[in-house]
């Protein structure tokens, strides 16, 4: 015997939602999607418009602004948001890349002096080398701190440099797990090529769970805890 069909109530056939749930954009499914989409997205704007690499401050200020503001709370909108924030901070951001690029080549001329002297064995060569990596964690976590800043306060590019440099102080546990975690994305983006294509916003998705909290301190009316 075939199995009945149950009327509702009223009379009409009640039928299973399937299709309805299927295409519900809210359901996991398609929500793990869209965050994929949009980390994949981010991560791409973000490389193609750091290729003149003094850009590349203000497309970090624009994917630092589009995760916090978009991918983070899974709001649409994201990628208009990079282009905004891209094209507002770009003559300061630049200007702020150039700065900082200026500041390391000058560390990075010291680091090649100390490193020949390792190489020539002078005496306490090593040690001082090794005074030299940690006194580099400050200028490059200032540097990883200035654009996200930049993206989030009205700043010079002189003044954004400074402020980056005073929450690396202020922010040294953090500022230590930033700068390792870029150096850990930057290196396996560069031996594998593959994970560049997700590195980028996961990277930014990270600092902003640490960044956001000192954020809070400069913002009026934020709790800052």
């Amino acid at each position: 015997m075939m199995g009945a069909v149950h009327p509702h109530s009223s009379g009409k056939l009640v039928t299973a939602p399937v299709f309805s749930t299927i295409f519900d954009p809210e359901n996991a499914f398609w929500r793990a999607m869209s965050l994929l989409t949009d980390v994949l997205v981010l991560s791409l704007l973000w490389l193609f418009c750091s290729l003149p690499v003094l850009t590349l401050g203000p497309a970090t200020a624009g994917l630092y602004d589009a995760v916090v503001k978009y991918v983070r709370p899974r709001r649409h909108g994201a990628w208009l948001q990079f282009f905004r924030v891209f094209r507002r901070e770009l003559a300061g951001g630049a200007a702020a890349s150039a700065l900082w690029a200026a500041a390391l080549a000058a560390l990075l001329a010291g680091l090649q002096f100390f490193w020949q002297a390792q190489l020539a064995r002078l005496s306490g060569a090593p040690l001082v080398l090794a005074a030299y990596f940690v006194c580099l964690l400050i200028p490059v976590g200032g540097l990883c701190w200035t654009f996200p800043a930049l993206s989030r306060f009205t700043l010079s590019p002189l003044a954004a440099m400074v402020r980056g440099v005073q929450l690396a102080v202020a922010y040294l546990p953090f500022t230590l797990l930033i700068v390792l975690s870029g150096a850990l994305s930057a290196a396996l983006s560069l031996l594998f090529y593959v994970p560049m294509l997700i590195l980028p916003c996961l990277t930014a998705m990270l600092w902003s769970v640490m960044m956001e909290r000192a954020f809070r301190r400069f913002t009026p009316g934020a709790d800052p805890s």
